[in-house]
């Protein structure tokens, strides 16, 4: 599969001139600063390691579509190598060693500039220690120029002027015979020998460079596209990790198809991609607009493997003989693009309907939506069955095994695995053709539970607060109901029911009166209303700023799942214990089963203390 080699650093940067060793085109572009470069020359001079290359052989079972290294002239020629991992290593290399033009590189402040480099002769044949210091860099008119660009403090623009200074140019270093040759002619037509320069200077350094070895990891071609781009992954450990999205756009350019353009679109063309198509415009779909390209990817595999086991099972084939439905990072390497071709349409679909489900069930914020997976699965489950997910008993359904997850915080761990079971049980079971998601029995919920989640973070905490506007509260002031207009216009948000001020002057502790328990979804004007008062002064306060009365402030309270008299009388005891199990029925209601009184876990849990609000940010201004 593999094999390991040392190779002249020459003959690796000949085949990279030639077109021979070339890029996948998923690599990113060339982005080591003038720091970088000189850093990497330094150790090249001393011999010194800097690690060792990945490539693949072509020809095989994956064909990434191949680019050449920045600044390589070569074009039209097919390459007998990939350079997985060593591109920004190999790209300095080449243009600082092999190629005459400039090297484009960067400031430490990341603009943009060109350069040519430059060995101190006299500095550097005092001793590796001073080897990095001899590197000089210089513009791409071979001119230093400083006071703003008045004074010129260095000029190496002509060969002349290289040798005046004792300045060798690192770009002529596999070829540089020529240039001492003309460097000691130069010198001794002014009667300076040099020749012990020379000679100290070619064997300390030159020759160093001339002879350093690269080490090679060689993946040969019989490797799979998923042993490849794992290999990739471990070895590119120093890097930014690509996800799947590129490995597959690279597999597919190979077809003439751009992944990115048809995920994207195209802005110079007015294309609009999948995903601003998904989103919507002017009116988006807020909880999708942090979809990201994998989480398409994951339902179009979803899709193509279900359809790929059903097949095999229509042939015969039984138990581990089935391939098994998946949407992990294998499954979604190993997607072909005539499945990706016949899916992505009616996936796209599926997305559009998911938002529009979650918006149903009141979650109308991206920062809201319990688990992100959650709309792969529910995109899925709207591609696959068509109209048959539209009917009020197949929302029901997937209303239930929604809730049931949410509350039960089945998706905080392997959701790939979990979206491979739940999504065919629950398209058996929607149909009439099986039992019961395994999903809704393994969903529970504790009553204690509520006096934890103090944090956007909990997914159960985001679901609560989507229930409860799915019960219909009414905000304070405006009595409206929480829909998609009034969220972002009254910009909703969860906020305290007893003010923080309030329950601190109490004695109250943080981890009681920060609880869910003690919040509820109002706008931004309400909870400015509410300020920091006992509730039975801001209450009177609402109802004489705002013409309400009593009556009609008592039944907007009612719809929070809150006594209106444990309010007026402040008293917190009662209002907790109260709206404790008036919010315990709203879960069980949604989840169809009663919740657990019992307490405990299966492991022990860390209690995070007093880190602060996490909806203290977004719309919240926190009374």
């Amino acid at each position: 599969m593999f094999d390991t080699t040392k190779e002249d650093l020459k003959d690796i940067l000949r085949k990279v001139n030639e077109g021979k060793l070339q890029l996948p085109d998923f690599q990113r572009d060339y982005v080591w600063s003038d720091e970088d470069v000189r850093s990497l020359v330094a150790s090249i001079g001393k011999g010194f390691p800097v690690g060792a290359l990945l490539t693949l052989e072509t020809g095989g079972e994956v064909e990434f579509k191949p680019r050449t290294l920045e600044g390589v002239a070569a074009s039209g020629v097919s390459p007998v190598e990939l350079l997985l991992d060593g591109q920004q290593r190999m790209t300095s290399l080449y243009q600082v060693m092999y190629s005459k033009a400039a090297v484009k590189t960067k400031t430490a402040r990341g603009a943009l500039i060109e350069r040519f480099y430059y060995l101190d002769i006299k500095k550097a044949i005092k001793g590796s220690a001073h080897l990095e210091d001899s590197i000089i860099g210089v513009p791409a008119d071979r001119i230093i120029r400083t006071d703003f660009g008045k004074t010129v403090s260095l000029d190496v623009s002509k060969r002349e002027l290289e040798f005046e200074r004792d300045l060798f140019p690192l770009n002529h270093v596999f070829d540089s015979r020529n240039w001492f040759y003309d460097w000691r002619d130069y010198w001794r037509a002014k009667n300076r020998d040099v020749s012990d320069l020379d000679r100290d200077f070619v064997q300390g350094v030159v020759e160093s460079i001339e002879r350093y070895k690269m080490p090679i990891i060689r993946l040969d071609r019989t490797n799979s596209r998923e042993a490849i781009c794992l290999v990739f992954e471990k070895v590119n450990v120093g890097g930014k990790k690509l996800d799947a999205f590129e490995l597959v756009t690279a597999i597919y350019a190979a077809r003439s198809f751009d992944l990115r353009e048809d995920w994207n679109g195209v802005q110079s063309k007015g294309q609009l991609g999948r995903r601003a198509r998904m989103i919507g415009t002017p009116n988006r779909r807020d909880t999708l607009t942090q979809i990201a390209s994998t989480d398409f990817l994951q339902a179009c595999t979803l899709l193509h493997t279900r359809e790929v086991r059903l097949a095999k099972i229509a042939e015969g084939l039984k138990d581990k003989d089935v391939p098994q439905i998946s949407c992990q990072r294998a499954a979604l390497l190993g997607l072909p693009l005539d499945a990706y071709l016949k899916y992505a349409d009616v996936i796209e679909g599926g997305f559009v309907e998911a938002g529009a489900f979650l918006n149903e069930q009141k979650i109308i914020w991206h920062r809201d939506v319990p688990y992100p997976p959650l709309i792969v699965g529910i995109a899925s489950l709207f591609a696959i069955l068509g109209r048959e997910a539209q009917t009020a008993k197949a929302k029901k359904q997937i209303g239930q095994w929604f809730w049931s997850v949410t509350m039960g915080e089945l998706y905080g761990s392997s959701t790939e695995s979990r979206l491979a079971r739940d999504v065919p049980e629950l398209v058996d079971w929607i149909k009439g053709k099986g039992d019961r998601p395994r999903s809704l029995d393994e969903a529970v919920f504790q009553s204690v539970r509520l006096k934890s989640l103090r944090l956007r973070l909990s997914a159960a905490y985001k679901g609560l607060h989507a229930l409860l506007m799915r019960h219909g509260c009414r905000d304070f002031i405006t009595g409206k109901e929480a829909d998609l207009m009034t969220f972002f216009n009254d910009k909703i948000d969860i906020h305290h029911i007893f003010p923080q001020d309030w329950c601190k002057k109490q004695a109250i502790s943080r981890a009681v009166y920060d609880s869910i328990i003690n919040k509820t979804p109002l706008s931004k004007r309400s909870n400015i209303a509410i300020g920091g008062d006992a509730p039975s002064v801001y209450l009177k306060r609402i109802e004489t700023a705002h013409g309400l009365s009593s009556d009609d402030l008592d039944k907007i309270l009612r719809t929070h799942l809150v006594d209106p008299t444990h309010l007026r009388n402040d008293d917190f005891d009662a209002f907790f214990a109260a709206r404790t199990n008036a919010l315990a029925q709203l879960v069980a209601e949604a989840m169809d089963k009663p919740v657990v009184e019992e307490q405990g876990s299966n492991e022990a849990e860390i209690d995070i203390g007093d880190v602060g609000d996490e909806d203290d940010v977004g719309y919240e201004e926190t009374a």
